[in-house]
């Protein structure tokens, strides 16, 4: 697997943050970084992601498109997007995506996605995804107006 490497942290401030600062050894096409608990999660903006430590998918992936044209880069988004959406999909009913980057069940938001990219000249050098997926986290207590995760919608954790 030289095409990609995968990091796992315990913890970290924001995955994105620690991809875009790390200068160890990367996949030729893909460095994933997954962390157990993010102490600044980000969102768009000046928005945090709340994550309970332990209880959800925080990751970001770091990639190296070859000749994406710069003004197509939304392509990464919306491929990540819709996995999560066919992933959750086969799980429960109604998951829906708001464009660019979230991902909803009915009127509540499950998912969501950062992308940050470096344009090389007319094409995208690399590119920075990180994602929060609630997963088994019962309680949110920030002012987020909509959170719910997969335990809240089916009952079980996952």
């Amino acid at each position: 697997m030289d095409d990609v490497k995968i990091i796992r942290l315990d913890s970290t401030d924001s995955t994105n943050l620690f991809l875009r600062r790390y200068d160890g050894e990367e996949g030729r096409l893909l460095t994933v970084a997954t962390a157990e608990y993010q102490t600044a999660g980000r969102g768009q903006g000046q928005n945090s992601w709340e994550s309970e430590a332990c209880r959800n998918l925080l990751f970001s992936i770091k990639m190296h498109p070859k000749e994406l044209p710069a003004a197509r880069q939304f392509v990464m988004l919306e491929a990540m997007a819709l996995a999560i959406k066919d992933t959750l999909s086969a799980m429960v009913d109604g998951i829906t995506v708001k464009w660019p980057n979230d991902v909803y069940w009915r009127d509540s938001k499950i998912s969501g996605t950062l992308s940050e990219c470096n344009v090389c000249g007319r094409f995208v050098g690399d590119c920075i995804s990180g994602t929060g997926l609630n997963v088994n986290q019962r309680t949110f207590v920030s002012d987020a107006p909509n959170p719910v995760s997969l335990f809240n919608i089916t009952g079980r954790e996952t």
